[in-house]
């Protein structure tokens, strides 16, 4: 279904990390996920969407909160295989998908209530493809909640990361190619990947012109969480990913272009 494929499908990549995952004091684990649960609407019958879906936890956490069907789109086939072990007591309330996230028109299910993604949409060349793809599957004022990494984040391109002092203490985050939008040549695991820097004015921008109402913005950090300072120190100077709850609004959706599947 899918001929792009993941850098999670690469040899020891899925293996590392998967070993990331397990450790209970994670950036999931005390970031990404509690934000994300915190901004779910009732999920009872409700019919649920999650793009770059991964092994299928929050899949999974969706249909023990009542959920009545969800699929997941991912482009890891070692990704698919773990999400259907764990979802394998939950059938036929879901499905799996192969796929960009961009290519929701090969999905057999109509519109969703929701539609989810977890640390995913900085994967994505085309936003507003990609924004465009996902209203089209939403029922009339149905719901988008996503995480990225902040653009702080993606900004980086070389260089130092931070300004430190002569203790090597962190001081301050360098954004100096924050204007710069566009691809980033990344390294995680000694294996090369793609991801794609906008600022948070062009994401915003984005989601209101294709037709959506900002409805929620999160920008975690740690400062006010002192047991997790010593792990993260670098979170209670910068918000390392940035959360998004937008509904879509059916007098004002335009439909872009459609997005090269491939």
């Amino acid at each position: 279904m899918a001929e792009r494929q993941s850098v999670y499908d690469t040899e020891n990549f899925f293996e590392s990390y998967q070993k990331l995952r397990a450790n209970p004091v994670s950036l999931n684990n005390i970031v990404e996920k509690p934000t994300m649960l915190s901004l779910l609407p009732d999920l009872t019958g409700k019919k649920l969407l999650d793009l770059g879906c991964g092994s299928g936890e929050h899949l999974r956490l969706y249909l023990e909160r009542g959920a009545g069907f969800v699929a997941g789109v991912d482009l890891s086939a070692a990704m698919l295989r773990q999400a259907e072990k764990k979802l394998a007591d939950f059938r036929p309330h879901f499905a799996l998908y192969r796929a960009p996230m961009e290519c929701l028109s090969q999905l057999a299910e109509s519109e969703f209530d929701l539609i989810t993604s977890s640390f995913a949409f900085h994967y994505v060349q085309d936003f507003p493809g990609l924004l465009n793809a996902v209203a089209a599957k939403l029922k009339p004022q149905g719901t988008l909640i996503f995480s990225q990494e902040h653009p702080i984040v993606t900004a980086y391109k070389g260089g130092e990361r931070w300004e430190k002092n002569a203790q090597k203490e962190q001081l301050a985050y360098r954004l100096n190619f924050y204007r710069d939008e566009g691809e980033r040549s990344r390294s995680w695991f000694k294996q090369p990947f793609k991801t794609y820097h906008r600022t948070t004015a062009t994401i915003m921008n984005n989601l209101i012109e294709a037709g959506f109402v900002i409805e929620n913005v999160q920008e975690p950090m740690l400062a006010d969480r002192p047991e997790w300072q010593a792990e993260f120190k670098d979170l209670q100077h910068r918000p390392v990913l940035l959360f998004v709850k937008a509904r879509k609004n059916v007098s004002d959706f335009k439909k872009f272009k459609k997005t090269a599947c491939k």
